[in-house]
């Protein structure tokens, strides 16, 4: 089986290609599904809400099969080594980005401060970075000193987006993807970000409080 390249992981902007068929098969339910290469599709992971687009013009689910592939389910069968022309929708890719990238600052943020962060989730509507109320010194007994914590790290998120740095990453020779933030951090991460923390607008921390044992952090963020 051909090797497949994930183009999402060298550019989040890739929203159109021509690409290989290098697999298929059925899923549980006997529907046909595709592997292509490259592949500009983002599955549902590591916090990230999966990419929605089209085959040929015909929309697809995406998914991660068991054999590690991103396949596409949905289209009209094709056979291996056919070329087919694959799109992504740029505006769920735009904030799914976004809100990732926004993520890290958070989670960046939250570290600095000795949390320990245990979980997160950059689902539109949703996002929110978890820590361990065990790592957290900070007074969360009240709203007002709750939305101290909160107008601080706003503010902090606020300077570094006004820094404009570039967001990159790199994947070294055992696969591993890293991605860097000058000034924050670099950290594994098989998920997609803006060019540079310049591309975020409105990015907000909304709360800062403890529920079901976690130290929630909740945030919301655009892309321009």
């Amino acid at each position: 089986m051909e090797q497949q390249t994930n183009a999402y992981f060298a550019d989040t902007y890739l929203f159109e290609a021509e690409a290989t068929v290098i697999a298929s098969g059925l899923d549980a339910d006997d529907e046909p599904w595709i592997a292509v290469s490259p592949n500009i599709f983002h599955p549902r992971g590591g916090g990230q809400m999966e990419d929605t687009g089209t085959v040929d013009g015909t929309e697809v689910a995406v998914a991660r099969h068991d054999n590690g592939l991103v396949i596409l389910t949905g289209a009209a069968e094709h056979e291996v080594g056919s070329t087919v022309r694959t799109a992504i929708d740029p505006q769920k890719r735009r904030l799914h980005a976004a809100l990732h990238t926004a993520g890290h600052l958070v989670g960046f943020l939250g570290e600095k401060r000795g949390w320990q962060h245990s979980r997160h989730s950059h689902f539109p509507g949703q996002a929110r970075l978890d820590f361990d109320p065990a790592s957290v010194a900070d007074d969360l007994g009240t709203p007002a000193s709750r939305m101290t914590v909160v107008q601080e790290i706003q503010a902090q998120v606020e300077a570094l987006i006004d820094t404009r740095v570039e967001v990159t990453s790199s994947i070294d020779t055992q696969g591993i993807r890293t991605v860097r933030i000058a000034g924050v951090n670099a950290e594994p991460c098989g998920g997609t970000h803006v060019g540079d923390l310049g591309a975020l607008r409105d990015a907000r921390v909304l709360e800062a409080k403890v529920k079901r044992g976690s130290l929630k952090v909740r945030y919301e963020a655009t892309h321009n």
